[in-house]
């Protein structure tokens, strides 16, 4: 058991640091749509009819370029609140606090994503998300937690 407690302190003590560290982040939305602008490389993303995209939250990357960018390319897309089947989307993009470049992530802890994502087709990608300052080494894992297939970052597609 205290190994558990560990790892759910150290995982609050990430969440925290990110979200500071996040906060800071300068000219989020410039860097915003650097991001969607790799993101829509992604040959997946480029492929795709449906897209479930998150909603926004302070400090995340902003997603109405992205979502314009759907709309001009007839790509339908929907957010987590409006009840997807997880069968639905070709494509996931995922928010988080901290991934690392083989797609662990850390997210905001209420496990919505993790108990998502294992309920997708296999042929659905996912991707994660974030600024590059957000990308970190490692991160402590549990087995409920669910990589993503790519992350994308405002500098690079990291993985």
């Amino acid at each position: 058991m205290a190994d558990r407690t560990s790892l759910a302190d150290g995982k609050a003590e990430l969440r925290r640091r990110m979200r500071t560290r996040r906060r800071a982040i300068p000219d989020r939305p410039a860097r915003s749509e650097r991001l969607w602008a790799h993101v829509v490389t992604v040959p997946a993303v480029a492929d795709a009819e449906r897209i479930l995209l998150f909603s926004s939250i302070v400090g995340e990357p902003e997603s109405k370029w992205f979502v314009s960018w759907c709309a001009r390319h007839d790509t339908d897309v929907a957010c987590p609140e409006d009840d997807v089947d997880p069968l639905w989307p070709d494509v996931v993009i995922v928010p988080g606090l901290a991934f690392t470049p083989s797609g662990q992530r850390l997210g905001q802890g209420g496990g919505w994503y993790d108990r998502f994502l294992v309920r997708v087709r296999d042929d659905c990608v996912t991707i994660g998300v974030c600024f590059a300052e957000q990308i970190v080494d490692d991160l402590p894992t549990e087995a409920h937690d669910v990589a993503v297939d790519q992350v994308v970052t405002d500098r690079s597609i990291v993985r």
